[in-house]
């Protein structure tokens, strides 16, 4: 599967009832120290960067009724429903001290098992200047997709890609999707 890019993934009353949702209620956000999981595919632009997540399914158990429906409203839209979920979350990003625009985090994949396949969907909830980054087998950029209100980049889960922290906008904001079939 070939990197997609879908800009109206969510229309304008999608995009504004989440949006609404994420900030009129007090979600439960668990800081992570570090965003490194895997060193395997470190480079030396990658840097550490602390990060803010918010579960909304994770492994069957739904965290957040309500993000969870705006969500599989929009999978069920772009007949993506029939796939099984292996987590959904929120994760957001700040400016960090020691990023630059070479700068970028720790290169991943969402499932490395070779007998699961799956796609990956990165879905923007606000304008930022945190790029997402692809990478070839060489570790060498591919394709870089700056986030958009409303866009979101469907690709296989096995792809190696990774976010940079934003430097001119206060935060990065995702919804990260991991679907197996």
């Amino acid at each position: 599967m070939p990197i997609k890019i879908v800009d109206d993934f969510a229309n304008v009353k999608e995009q504004l009832e989440i949006i609404n949702y994420i900030n009129n209620n007090n979600l439960l956000y668990s800081f992570n120290r570090t965003s490194i999981t895997n060193k395997k595919f470190m480079t030396s632009n990658t840097i550490d960067y602390p990060q803010i997540v918010h579960e909304i399914i994770k492994d069957d158990e739904i965290y957040n009724n309500v993000l969870f429906s705006y969500i599989y409203t929009l999978l069920f839209k772009h007949k993506l429903s029939n796939n099984f979920i292996h987590r959904i979350k929120i994760n957001t990003t700040f400016p960090y001290p020691k990023n630059n625009k070479k700068n970028y985090g720790p290169i991943h994949v969402d499932i490395s098992n070779p007998n699961v396949d799956g796609i990956s969907i990165i879905y923007y909830i606000n304008n930022s200047d945190g790029d997402t980054l692809f990478f070839d087998d060489k570790l060498n950029v591919t394709k870089k997709i700056t986030p958009r209100q409303g866009r979101a980049i469907i690709f296989d889960n096995k792809i190696k890609h990774t976010a940079c922290c934003p430097i001119n906008s206060t935060h990065r904001q995702v919804i990260n999707m991991v679907l197996y079939k």
